[in-house]
């Protein structure tokens, strides 16, 4: 049972470490430290090229993906039991199917997006607005396109809630989830990560992110039986003089603790 790994990055070292480290997929963000933005649609055409040429060089998974994530604007990241850290009004909504639109468009095989009510539920006609801006955008370049929900799902109150949501991103046509199992660390939401799993019905990929450490796999697989793990494989004593946060040791360790499996 091999786990597919995606790493969050916000620059093209980033990426590289990623790719040669043999993760599947990268989540292209910036300003990581309050949560995450979305990139700027140069970096994401950037991003693009430089995996395709990765890609070529065999240098990187044959299937190595880009996906980018959606938005506009970032807080502290201290978002569980807080679900009006995502909700969005008409005009945020419409700017983020807009940025979506611009990453499919830069060449992003995927965006990753979420939108919650003030009520702590998702909100489906948001989230409607901006995968169809997304997918219009993928429709007018001929190619297919990976919907992912994000970690909005973790600050809805509860287990069943939750669950909910993974039937409702598949009514929707999303094709993963990511989340931590509504915990700070995955590994302590592997309880609810097993009942999103069950809710899926094997049609939508969970992906275990939130605090996932290399160690922390092999138990997330053994007892959330997820289909993916995220991390973000960064330093935590950054070294000022790099070109970036992303550690190589730690996206090695990452991947063949997945492949081991």
């Amino acid at each position: 049972m091999s786990l597919a790994v995606e790493i969050t990055v916000e620059d093209l070292a980033g990426l590289e470490i990623a790719a040669r480290a043999g993760a599947d997929r990268i989540e292209l963000a910036e300003d990581l430290d309050h949560g995450g933005v979305t990139p700027r649609p140069e970096l994401a055409a950037e991003a693009v090229a430089r995996a395709a040429a990765l890609v070529a060089e065999r240098e990187a998974k044959p299937h190595f993906r880009v996906h980018a994530l959606v938005r506009p604007e970032a807080s502290t990241g201290d978002f569980l039991g807080r679900p009006e850290e995502f909700v969005a009004d008409g005009e945020a909504v419409r700017r983020m199917g807009q940025q979506a639109a611009a990453m499919v468009e830069a060449g992003c095989d995927g965006v990753v997006i979420g939108v919650l009510t003030a009520e702590g539920a998702l909100d489906v006609p948001a989230l409607e607005q901006i995968r169809d801006a997304a997918l219009g955008a993928a429709s007018r370049s001929l190619r297919g396109l990976d919907l992912t929900l994000h970690r909005a799902v973790d600050a809805l109150p509860g287990a069943e809630e939750r669950a909910e949501a993974v039937r409702t991103a598949l009514r929707l046509g999303f094709h993963r989830v990511l989340t931590s199992g509504g915990a700070a660390r995955a590994l302590d939401g592997a309880e609810d990560l097993a009942r999103m799993v069950q809710a899926g019905e094997g049609i939508v990929e969970i992906m275990a992110g939130g605090g996932v450490r290399p160690v922390d796999i092999p138990d997330l697989a053994r007892r959330a039986r997820v289909d993916a793990v995220h991390t973000s494989a960064r330093s935590r004593t950054p070294d000022a003089a790099a070109p970036t946060r992303t550690d190589a040791a730690i996206a090695q360790a990452a991947v063949d603790a997945a492949g081991a499996l």
